[in-house]
């Protein structure tokens, strides 16, 4: 699960000046060889290739070679450039004009216009349609077509200070006679974009293949084609890599990262990550609505000794909030000092007798820690669980692939499975600003039925007072004290255990080249940026 830059794009706009202006180009690289197939691992399955649709970054891995955005991010400093849109004019409070580049067409042959950028952003933002990204959208009223190629962005009067966050897969570019005519479900399963690479092929849980584009407008894409594969099981990602089954790993084990590097034709990539893994509780039923029961799972572990033994402090560091170390308003030596708790195994012991004896804790059935097929998720899953069993609790772990995870952690109370979510652990990338971790995980705006990302449905108006006034002011140091409050707030009522956060690792084979690491957990192949392409052999 993902979100990212979702806020503060028109501050950055304001401050870069009321019209942008920018040639949208990707800087040749001297000795590129056209040609030849890159393969990536991918340490989970594929659910969604519709971007209104799409929620997991994994799925972004393709939706972003198969689709274009309006605005991208420079990888180095944030600040939105253009793409799509090869510039926009801040008209007012709440209106930004987009001019679209001319000549962009679909792979279908279709031309992409100002129709096609409207239809998207309103379907996404329209309630009735059920986006999972409905929320990232919530600031905005709607997208007017002005002529072919301009469309102005509206946004609602209590968000006036922000603008689009038009610059992530889940809201790419998508074509909107081509969308009617197929539905929803078939264009989920072929998908049509305007990107460097075409879907061909998806055989699911085994391979899916992308080919290039070869109308793309903005460059030549190098590679013939990429094929992605799921490999759950990172040991044999590894085999895979070191047999060169594989071109890019985008995960790594710890163990394995000092031998990678010093391996001669592979090499391992690694940056700060906007990543954080936590344990939710569900909130709707008991024993996850009682702080007793909270209490008592973070009470059982030692935290920083299960997350060192897994990542060894290679590809992931203990986490204290949501809110990753390298983002402002984080917080970490408060919450690190005052708020996360120590192991205490007498203390957790007693809290769930006490719970048994007042029947909180069902009698008739374990409780649950779900958790993907990762198993570095599956490990801290387990660590937990069996220091929960020595301290006398009934819990089991059970790993699911990634769509039916996911189809369970969106559950409804008129699903009969949604009693038994007691606890899960599932991660989340956002951009850099602690609205896209808050907001996301903790505002009552997603604690709704299938889709949003408040998995633990906690609900406070306090909280979301201050996160609505952080969302709604330019004063950098009033939004950080909003932030450091909400954080303490929800940790000290322990809403959610925070586990760790990524260090973004990914292994390549050295014939790969131009790839770019990036923090915001994305695989991009061919942008603005760079072009990948691999050495012939």
């Amino acid at each position: 699960m993902f979100k990212r830059m979702t806020v503060c794009l028109l501050v950055s706009l304001l401050f870069l000046g009321l019209l942008a202006i920018a040639e949208t180009a990707v800087p040749e690289t001297p000795g590129a060889q056209v040609g030849g197939t890159l393969t990536i691992g991918v340490s989970q399955t594929f659910k969604d290739l519709d971007p209104r649709i799409m929620n997991s970054a994994y799925d972004g891995y393709v939706t972003g070679q198969i689709f274009d955005d309006l605005i991208v991010l420079d990888p180095y400093t944030f600040e939105p450039q253009p793409y799509v849109a090869k510039s926009w004019e801040v008209l007012s409070d709440d209106r930004v004009r987009f001019y679209l580049n001319e000549g962009i067409k679909f792979h279908n042959g279709e031309d992409l216009t100002a129709e096609d950028v409207a239809f998207t952003f309103n379907w996404i933002a329209d309630p009735e349609n059920n986006s999972p990204n409905f929320t990232e959208l919530v600031w905005m009223q709607e997208v007017v077509v002005v002529d072919d190629y301009t469309v102005d962005v509206i946004t609602k009067p209590d968000y006036a200070p922000f603008a689009p966050g038009f610059a992530q897969e889940t809201q790419s570019i998508v074509p909107k006679d081509t969308v009617l005519a197929m539905g929803d479900e078939e264009f989920n399963l072929h998908p049509v974009g305007s990107g460097p690479y075409k879907f061909e092929e998806w055989k699911t849980g085994e391979s899916l293949t992308i080919v290039r584009n070869e109308d793309y407008w903005l460059t030549y894409p190098n590679l013939d084609r990429v094929v992605y594969r799921p490999i759950p099981e990172l040991s044999v990602m590894m085999l895979e890599l070191e047999a060169g089954g594989i071109d890019i790993a985008d995960n790594m084990p710890a163990q394995d990262v000092v031998r990678f590097q010093e391996m001669t034709g592979r090499s391992v990539a690694q940056c700060p990550s906007m990543f954080c893994a936590y344990m939710f509780f569900n909130l709707q039923h008991a024993p996850g609505n009682d702080p007793r029961f909270r209490e008592a799972v973070y009470r059982s572990t030692n935290i920083d000794a299960a997350v060192f033994s897994i990542f060894q402090n290679l590809t992931g560091v203990r986490s204290y909030g949501c809110v990753p170390p390298a983002i402002w308003a984080n917080d970490v030596p408060y919450l690190r000092d005052n708020v996360a708790l120590e192991e205490d195994d007498a203390r957790s012991k007693r809290l769930i007798a006490e719970l048994k004896a007042d029947g909180v804790i069902p009698e008739d059935r374990p409780l649950t820690v779900y958790c993907p097929l990762d198993p570095r998720r599956t490990q801290i899953a387990t660590i937990i669980a069996t220091n929960l069993i020595e301290n006398g609790l009934n819990v089991i772990v059970q790993p699911l692939d990634w769509g039916p995870y996911l189809d369970l952690a969106y559950r409804s109370e008129s699903d009969p499975t949604a009693a038994e979510l007691d606890m899960g652990i599932i991660g989340w990338s956002g951009g850099p600003d602690p609205h896209d971790f808050l907001y996301y995980l903790f505002d009552s705006d997603n604690a709704t039925v299938g889709s949003a990302d408040n998995l633990s449905w906690y609900q406070d108006p306090e909280f979301d007072a201050w996160i609505k006034e952080a969302d709604t002011t330019l004063d950098t140091a009033r939004r950080e004290e909003l932030y450091v409050k909400a954080q303490r707030k929800v940790y000290e009522e322990i809403i959610n255990i925070p586990l760790y956060h990524y260090i973004e690792t990914r292994g390549l084979n050295d014939r790969v080249q131009g790839f770019l690491i990036s923090p915001l957990s994305e695989m991009h192949i061919c942008d603005p940026y760079h072009n990948v392409w691999v050495k012939s052999s």
